[in-house]
């Protein structure tokens, strides 16, 4: 019994660093032009590609 409560003692603390590793950064911009033949939506989405404690900002 003891080694089930430890089991889930760690688990739980480790669930979250794993969840942690997955999150990303990303910027997403949309314009919108008008002329005289139409509309035109341009949408244009940043993702940062390093991961680690201390990835790069996402600016376009």
């Amino acid at each position: 019994m003891k080694r089930l409560m430890t089991f889930a003692m760690s688990l739980l603390l480790a669930l979250p660093l794993a969840i942690g590793c997955s999150q990303e950064s990303s910027t997403e911009t949309t314009r919108t032009v008008e002329t005289p033949q139409g509309e035109t939506t341009v949408r244009t989405e940043t993702t940062v590609e390093q991961s680690g404690e201390n990835p790069p900002p996402a600016n376009p």
